[in-house]
């Protein structure tokens, strides 16, 4: 189904669930708090000889399993065990953690639980011993000073380690699932500690970065930068899960159709896209808090019966779950009637958390599956974080300290819930032009100042819109969107950044999609659909492209291309500055960007339903599909002398989602997607990817290693 003419309609129908319910204003919530996190944190890698097994088959399949393991202190805080087996569609808790380094010994054990978080209910309980001992604690050096301090050795071998910090040992398992089945086994392990020297060479390059939704600029293209990338995906390799716990996105959370699926895949917390700046990745999300009575009919339906009180959800909650109460609390959680916003900065070289900025009680608490709308992402300039609130609101924050400077209230209406369907935000970043941060929310363009958050200006527009910053001569504008819903007309429109006032405002042949058109130097580039041999499910229309030359005066038209290609639901787009590359549903195409002429196809390969594709390092990558919590990536040449889809030859298995198997790369952790319209976008800075999965930011090296 093609959502982009059925949103308006969706978000009105949502906001039923959650009438009556609104974020407390800045005067009555409790204060920002941020915290800080000191001590050492070592990053380590076990290797567990045939130390997993696999749950999806009847035999109960062992396996090696790696294990990243990240240290507060000497205290293990997150694991990651890495296998395809224990991903996908399979989440692993963590649950408790007595595992230390101490001297020379890492010694305790790791509790969790491991289940699909969809289908499937049965859970399976895990209990982990380790017993080991490093080799060389002397020469253990902390990771503290590592990253932002160390220069970077552009000569050293990616991936080199020397023979020091080896751990030897073994570990022993047992496993207990719902029904009372029990495995246990054991067997050695070895690994090795990260020193500092090797953190130190996987700090991002100085000036690398991906500082809001679109990238480097406003192409879904990242720096250019000077790392060599893989040419196979499937090669990429686990650097690290963030310390971190980030909440699922959309795709893969519970629903107030199946609220106990909070108990199997935890809540949700938004589909913010990760950014990447000065060597820090910077995520936003949200936590429920606050009583019990969010979305009343449902919240009935599931207890079956009136709901009086929260005692009655909660047995409910223990009929299901009876055995932990943490699984007890997420149910809960669902239907609580507040959110906490939390923006978390941590470092990009291992994940570990810098800071933690929470901002209570000013939330949604909108748990949901099926969000089709807008989800604020972060700003990242001049030292600043400018972030968006769910609820219209806008938070500057120091990008080193986590210190608020300033909370822009103003934009958020009383009756905001009621008329956004619970997510109070129309663009994806907002977007600093000449001292004025320029946001869309609550049916309006904002203009605050970045200094001082005061207000600036506001202009009501459409409640959708992309914001696009273009300069000209002495004239600074921020390109907008809008609608006349009567005419059926959309139009670009300019507006002075620094007083809100409209410069002009053109009819255009472009969709207003939730990520495009896109900003090329004086170009911006959208698409349309036309209608032909149209077959629901299969085929939305073909693809058209648009170009118009932006000039203070307006628009001009600058290129259409004929129908390219069938697309389902969206399509792909990036461009590198020459060049224009498309994903359709079935094939990739590059296009000249001056002249909009086709130079080159690939077929079998392509993506649909909130697809998401980029650019960087000579690289066109497509994420597929990024509605229903399943991920996989596709890598193409972007060369267009030498465009093709490279095959990701070690992966197991796939998903097909009209594009070849062979291509595609399933990364081994636990996925989420943002379900639609605005896809969850993956910075790759400096040839490191970052990946937003359904419970951390995970780290992938995409360089290649050197003889």
């Amino acid at each position: 189904m093609n959502y982009r003419n059925t949103v308006f309609v969706c978000a009105v129908a949502l906001s039923v669930w959650c009438v009556g319910v609104t974020a407390l204003t800045a005067a009555e919530a409790e204060p920002v708090a941020t915290t800080s996190l000191s001590g050492e944190y070592w990053t380590l890698w076990l290797q567990l000889e045939q130390g997993g097994t696999d749950f999806g088959s009847k035999k109960k399949d062992r396996f090696d399993l790696p294990l990243f393991l990240g240290l507060r202190d000497g205290k293990v805080v997150v694991a990651w065990f890495v296998h395809p087996a224990l991903a996908g569609g399979r989440v692993v808790w963590l649950d408790a953690a007595s595992l230390k380094l101490e001297g020379d010994k890492l010694r305790g054990g790791l509790d969790g639980r491991t289940n699909r978080h969809w289908g499937d209910k049965n859970v399976h309980y895990f209990s982990y011993s380790i017993d080991a001992v490093v080799g060389d604690n002397d020469a253990r050096k902390t990771t503290t000073s590592a990253v932002t301090e160390r220069p970077r050795d552009p000569d050293a071998p990616v991936g080199s380690r020397p023979a020091l910090n080896d751990i030897n040992g073994t570990f022993s398992v047992g496993f207990v699932d719902d029904a009372g089945e029990r495995i246990r086994f054991g067997g050695k392990l070895t690994g090795r500690i990260l020193t500092a020297d090797e953190t130190a060479g996987d700090t991002l390059a100085k000036g690398e970065d991906w500082p809001h939704y679109y990238g480097d600029g406003f192409l879904f293209a990242g720096p250019a930068g000077d790392a060599k990338l893989i040419d196979d995906l499937s090669l990429a390799r686990p650097v690290w899960k963030s310390e971190a716990t980030i909440p699922t996105g959309y795709g893969s959370a519970p629903d107030n159709r199946y609220p106990d699926r909070a108990g199997r895949a935890g809540n949700g917390g938004g589909s913010a896209s990760p950014v990447v700046a000065d060597g820090c990745v910077y995520q936003f999300f949200y936590t429920p808090r606050g009583p019990v009575g969010q979305s009343k009919p449902y919240l009935e339906n599931f207890i079956g019966k009136p709901f009086t009180g929260e005692a009655e959800l909660l047995a409910k909650a223990r009929e299901l779950f009876p055995q932990r109460s943490y699984q007890q609390d997420a149910v809960l959680n669902h239907f609580r009637t507040e959110a906490d916003e939390v923006l978390v900065c941590m470092d990009a070289a291992t994940g570990r958390t810098l800071w933690r900025t929470t901002f209570p009680q000013r939330g949604n608490n909108f748990q949901t599956h099926k969000h089709r709308g807008h989800f604020p992402v972060a700003l990242v300039a001049g030292g600043v974080v400018y972030q968006p609130g769910t609820t219209g609101r806008m938070y500057a924050v120091d990008e080193e300290t986590g210190k608020v400077l300033w909370e822009y209230p103003d934009a958020q209406p009383e009756a905001h819930v009621t008329t956004q369907g619970g997510i109070d935000c129309h663009a994806p970043s907002p977007v600093l032009v000449d001292g004025v941060v320029v946001f869309a929310a609550s049916g309006r363009v904002h203009g605050v100042d970045a200094k001082t958050g005061t207000k600036r200006w506001e202009r009501p527009l459409w409640h959708r819109t992309s914001l696009l910053p273009w300069t000209g001569g002495d004239k600074s504008l921020v390109i907008a969107s809008d609608r006349d819903h009567e005419k059926k007309q959309n139009f670009a429109v300019a507006l002075d950044a620094a007083s809100g006032e409209i410069i002009w405002r053109q009819p255009v042949s472009y969709l207003i999609d939730y990520a495009f058109p896109l900003l090329v130097g004086d170009l911006l580039v959208g698409y349309s659909l036309h209608l032909e041999n149209v077959k629901p499910g299969e085929n939305d229309g073909l693809a058209v492209l648009h170009a118009y030359h932006i000039a203070a005066d307006g628009l001009k038209p600058a290129w259409t291309t004929k129908p390219l290609a069938p697309i389902i639901d969206t399509i792909g787009m990036a461009s590198d500055g020459e060049n224009l590359y498309v994903s359709a549903a079935r094939e990739a195409i590059c296009l000249k960007l001056a002249t909009g002429e086709t130079v080159a196809r690939v077929e079998n390969v392509g993506g649909a339903r909130t697809q998401t594709a980029f650019l960087a390092a000579g690289r066109f990558i497509i994420q597929p599909e990024g509605r229903h919590g399943s991920q996989s990536f596709l890598m193409l040449d972007a060369n267009p002398g030498n465009f093709r889809a490279f095959p990701a030859v070690q992966t197991e298995g796939s998903i097909g989602h009209h594009v070849g198997a062979e291509f595609q790369w399933r990364p081994p952790h636990t996925w989420t997607t943002a379900y639609a319209n605005q896809p969850i976008v993956y910075p790759l800075v400096d040839g490191r990817l970052f990946v937003r999965g359904q419970d951390a930011i995970y780290c992938y090296d995409l360089r290649k290693q050197k003889p």
